[in-house]
């Protein structure tokens, strides 16, 4: 901008008649007007003068005088003239010096240029906006500061003026920076000067503010057709005056048919109109609920809506209530859809609540039950009377879990906490509790928990246990009453020895004719068979005997020996060989002794009679024993007749057996046994004829000791 201190106000500091202030072209040539009257007539009195003198006869002292008289009145005329030019040139001045101050100071842009366009001159306010120098603008043409989308306007303009008329126009100038700003120029064309005289102003501003309240405008219109929720508005008494383009949508009207209507609305369903009258009255006198309320209106094809309106007043600029504004959303989908919702909760409400499980959810950092379903509430009547926190259902410890949950973060999630057992410490009741750490409804962290009440299995799995007990002891019995007349052959041959050496010594005593070492030999050799006999009923007497299954780490080369050593009785009478290739670095086991004697007993005694009908050669029964995998693994192996392929599954079920005189007890115990100390019993083919027979047993280190079930067995 440049300063206003340019402004000319005197005659010494006026510029230049080439400088763009200058004055107004044709004022000073205007003054002078009044004094070029007196010289004519001034003229005009020497012009009768001089025919004056023509005329009149010489000497004539009458044309003399008059001559005298028409030259001091010339004088006077001429010197009158003169004065009044000088007056009138003053006030002319002074006249174009307030004008140069009016154009200089004015606020308003003023500019003079020809016909042509040029600009011949322009105020320090012109300068100043547009921030233009005075020493470019002279002679250049107005259309040169234009911007180029706004020429046509101009030339328009441009072309009126020329042709004696006023114009106006809007247009862009371009500033000394480069940018450019928005003038409002009225011009109008001199009447003899053909000049182009035109003011403008700095609308700039407006322009802006114009252009930044259609944009607003522009958005608030774009915003009210995009939303879905429908928006209407309505007068004090009821009219409608605005619908947005949801509003027309939902109800299926054009706006010109809803705009302008009153009450009762097209849309409103027949059956309606008196709830609808009602929620209308309620909203004009300002009692609409704040939550707003439900309604439904009709269509034109006929259908039905449920919507929700939401009433508020319609407030103008000066803060006076003009009406109300009314918000429509369609509830129809959404209310079928809590339908759906309700009665999906309602079918798994039924469902969990037809569970004998108790099922219930836990906030992992208070421990509040947030919910439960009727079987968790059904035991939880008495849990004041069963303490434990306060709950007929056990609760792991924290210890129980393999993470803290109340450590647990969402990125943790889904995750497993707990799977196990847990007896109710005051009632006794056994459950099956599984916790799985999930997300909640409202974004908590909670425990999901199944609690199965198994006392009833866990009888049902104690009788078991006891009825296999016994029937493993009747098994044992059975097997050595099986053998009993090989155990009393094997029992004879020791006594028969111990009374015939018995005998001898009798005789050499009473005969007199003994030697001492004769006697002493004779006697140890009786006490070698009675150790002998001793060993074979210590044996079966401990084989036989019902005890408490206890679980100890115990070498299996001790029970190898004893479990063989009674196996060898009935190998000798059936002409079978058996060999033991059992480690003795092998490390202990956890198991029953008796337990495991029982089942390798009875699958050496199956393999041994499997081979009676076999070559000598073939009857041989081994015995071997290794480690895998933190367990050790026993085979049996004969050369019989084998197991036929459909038969492996089925000949370890109860009472299923091979043998015309079996009982189909022995395998199925046996696998009974071996499943109870955690290991497993199978059979497969033996490339060389016959069968494998195979378990496992784990090693004392594998397994911690557990506590000892309550019975498998009678004492």
């Amino acid at each position: 901008m440049r300063p206003q201190s340019s402004v000319l106000t005197d005659k010494s500091k006026r510029p230049q008649p080439d400088t763009l202030l200058d004055r107004s072209p044709g004022i000073e040539h205007r003054a002078p007007s009044l004094a070029l009257i007196i010289i004519a007539i001034a003229v005009l009195i020497g012009l009768v003068w001089i025919a004056n003198r023509s005329l009149a006869r010489p000497g004539d002292p009458n044309v003399d005088a008059m001559s005298g008289l028409l030259i001091l009145a010339l004088l006077g005329v001429a010197s009158w003239g003169l004065w009044m030019a000088r007056d009138q040139q003053l006030r002319m001045e002074a006249v174009a010096r307030e004008l140069d101050q009016i154009f200089a100071l004015s606020l308003d842009l003023l500019c003079i240029f020809g016909k042509d366009g040029r600009i011949k001159r322009a105020n320090p306010a012109f300068l100043n906006v547009l921030g233009q120098r005075p020493d470019v603008l002279p002679e250049k043409p107005i259309v040169s500061l234009v911007h180029p989308d706004d020429l046509s306007g101009v030339r328009d303009a441009m072309t009126a003026l020329s042709e004696g008329r006023a114009a106006s126009f809007e247009v862009r100038c371009r500033c000394g920076d480069g940018s450019y700003k928005w003038l409002s120029w009225s011009a109008n064309p001199g009447d003899t000067d053909g000049m182009i005289y035109a003011v403008a102003h700095d609308v700039s501003q407006r322009r802006a503010t114009e252009d930044a309240l259609r944009a607003e405008t522009v958005f608030r219109k774009a915003m009210e057709e995009s939303v879905s929720t429908g928006l209407r508005a309505i007068d004090l008494k009821g009219r409608t005056i605005y619908v947005n383009r949801a509003f027309c949508e939902i109800t299926g009207r054009r706006a010109e048919e809803l705009v302008g209507s009153e009450p009762p609305f097209v849309y409103w369903p027949p059956d309606a109109h008196r709830e609808n009258w009602h929620n209308l009255a309620l909203c004009l006198s300002g009692k609409a609920p704040r939550e707003g309320f439900d309604s439904r209106i009709q269509r034109p094809d006929g259908s039905v809506l449920d919507v929700r309106l939401l009433e508020s007043p319609l407030v103008n600029a000066d803060g006076v209530q003009t009406g109300w504004m009314t918000a429509m959303t369609d509830i129809t989908e959404s209310r079928r859809i809590r339908g759906e919702l309700e009665g999906a909760y309602e079918r798994f409400t039924a469902v969990l609540d037809g569970l004998d499980a108790a099922v219930y959810v836990v906030d992992v950092s208070n421990d509040e039950v947030l919910y439960a379903n009727r079987a968790f509430l059904r035991r939880d009547d008495d849990s004041a009377l069963l303490g434990h926190d306060g709950l007929a259902i056990p609760r792991p410890e924290l210890g129980d879990y393999s993470i803290d949950p109340r450590h647990l973060q969402t990125s943790d999630l889904p995750r497993e906490l707990f799977d196990g057992e847990l007896q109710h410490p005051v009632t006794g009741h056994w459950f099956h509790v599984r916790e799985r750490a999930t997300l909640w409804v409202d974004g908590r962290v909670v425990r999901l928990a199944v609690a199965t009440d198994i006392s009833q299995i866990k009888q049902i799995e104690e009788l078991n246990r006891e009825q296999e007990a016994r029937l493993a002891s009747t098994s044992r019995l059975i097997t050595m009453g099986e053998m009993a007349s090989t155990l009393a052959h094997e029992l004879n041959q020791p006594l028969s020895a111990i009374a015939n050496y018995a005998r001898g010594c009798v005789n050499r005593m009473k005969s007199g004719e003994y030697r001492h070492e004769d006697i002493l030999g004779a006697m140890e050799k009786a006490n070698a068979q009675a150790a002998r006999a001793g060993h074979i009923i210590r044996r079966v007497r401990d084989f036989v005997r019902k005890s408490e299954p206890r679980r100890a780490a115990v070498a299996l080369t001790d029970i190898a020996e004893d479990a063989l050593g009674i196996a060898e009785i009935e190998a000798q009478r059936l002409g079978v060989r058996i060999e033991s290739w059992i480690d003795d670095d092998l490390p202990p086991v956890f198991a029953d002794r008796i337990m495991i004697e029982q089942v390798l007993l009875n699958l050496v005694k199956n393999a041994a009679e499997a081979e009676i009908n076999q070559p000598p050669e073939r009857r041989v029964v081994t015995v071997q024993a290794d480690q895998h995998d933190g367990m050790v693994e026993v085979r049996v192996t004969d050369l019989g007749h084998g197991v036929a392929e459909a038969d492996r599954e089925r000949l370890f079920a109860a009472f299923y057996t091979t043998k015309a005189e079996g009982m189909g007890m022995g395998l199925s115990i046996c696998r009974s046994i071996i499943e109870f100390h955690n290991g497993r019993l199978w059979v497969d083919p033996n490339p060389a004829g016959g069968s494998i027979f195979k378990f496992t047993l784990p090693l004392e280190t594998h397994l911690e000791p557990e506590s000892q079930p309550q019975s498998l067995a009678d004492s």
